[in-house]
Parts: C-alpha cells; structure tokens; sequence
C-alpha cells in the first residue's frame, strides 16, 4: 500500500509540471528597447514575442510585427520625436490596428517627451499598426501640398452628407493621379460592401473649415489607405 504523503507529493509534482509545461507553452513576455532614429521605443509583451519595429514615416505609422501565442497585450512607450497625434496644437489619440482591426487601447502616460499604450491582441495576431498624424521624417510641408479648393469644397459636403462616397473618392483619384498622394501599391483590390467611417468624415469637415493642415488630412487619408475599405480601392484603380 503507498504511502499517503508519497501519493500527496506526486500530486504535487504533477501539478507542478502541468503548470510549467502550461506557463512556457502559453504564456511567455517579452521586454525590450528598439532604437529607432536615436531615440529608444521601449516594449513588454505579455504571450508573444516581438519580430521587429520600424517607423512608416510615409503613413505616419509605426509597425510592429509579432509572433503570439495566446491572447495578450503590448505595453509600448514611443517618443514624440519618432511618432505623434496632433489635432491642431493638442494631442490627438492614435489609431490603432491589429491585423487590419481597428483596435481600442489605453494610454497609460503621456507627457512632453513620450506616450505609453497599452495594446491588446488575440491568439495568433501578427501585426500591429499605431496610426499618428506626423513623424520626424515627414517629407511633405504644407507649401508643397497643393490641394485645389474644389476638392475641399467637396470634403465639407462630403461630411455633410451632401454628396455621395464616390464623389468624394474621385478626389482622392485626382490627388493621386496628380502625385499630390501616394497610395500604396502592396494592397489586394477586391470589392466589398464596407462603407467609409465616420472619423474619416469628420476630418474632411474639420479640414475643409481649416481646423486642421493640409499635412494632417493628407496623413488621415494615407494612414487608412482605404486599405480596409478595398470597394473604393476598385473604384480608383477602374474609374
């Protein structure tokens, strides 16, 4: 007959094992710094592992990609000087992807030099976009970018709902075609029945007002890119 105390502790030791076998194959962090430009972007991802951060100064955005394992978080701290969000003076919040997803985060800090966020993801998540208005690369200034006043009489309507979607984006096909935008060319073109969101209006109306520069608007329209919305990508490349 065994001993109680000897069946006790290996019931223990088991237990104990299923543990660490359940803690390293699901649930691992990974901290870290990145030098991007000089200044540091610190990170702590909780069930994935970080493959790499870089700056999109073209779309205002910095990209991380990632191998997860399980549901978790990025906490990550990006300074000023590599990536902001500004509406006229103030801060602005990012806009953030995972995967394509339009995501909600925390800001946890914020002060003159840097913003932390708290970013959570799902199981198998590869790729996370944080979306701001400018970088410390930005190429274009306000005296290069020569919008005609048609197009933003047509963004104030366009937030009105006076015009129709289409309108609008025959714009964006005139701003490209006159290399006044650049838009991405790695974007599979499939149409869909997705509509164009609310904040993308507000800040054509926002913009048509002159609240906000020429810069920001032609930032807010590259960084989504209508990448999520690809029934209005088959209409520039077939119009």
């Amino acid at each position: 007959m065994k001993n109680p105390n000897q069946s006790f502790l290996l019931l223990v030791i088991i237990f104990l094992s299923a543990i660490t076998y359940s803690y390293t194959t699901y649930s691992f962090a990974d901290t870290g710094v990145v030098s991007i430009d000089s200044f540091d972007v610190t990170y702590n991802i909780e069930n994935g592992k970080i493959e790499s951060i870089y700056l999109d100064p073209d779309f205002h955005q910095l990209v991380v990609t990632m191998d997860t394992k399980a549901d978790g978080t990025l906490e990550i701290t990006i300074p000023r000087n590599i990536l902001d969000a500004k509406f006229e003076l103030n801060d602005d919040m990012f806009y953030v992807l995972v995967d394509d997803f339009e995501t909600n985060f925390v800001e946890t800090e914020t002060n003159s030099a840097s913003r932390s966020l708290i970013i959570p993801f799902f199981k198998a998540d590869s790729i996370i976009e944080i979306i701001g208005t400018n970088t410390p690369n930005q190429l274009i200034s306000n005296s290069e970018i020569k919008i005609p006043d048609w197009i933003k009489n047509n963004a104030s309507w366009w937030s009105k709902d006076l015009i129709e979607d289409t309108e609008f984006v025959s714009g964006i096909q005139y701003l490209i075609k006159e290399g006044i935008m650049t838009m991405p060319e790695t974007q599979s073109i499939q149409p869909t029945g997705e509509d164009i969101p609310d904040w993308i209006k507000n800040n054509a109306g926002w913009w048509a007002e002159g609240l906000i520069q020429d810069t920001q608007m032609e930032s807010c329209m590259c960084n989504f890119r209508f990448n999520h919305l690809p029934n209005y990508a088959w209409i520039l490349s077939h119009s």
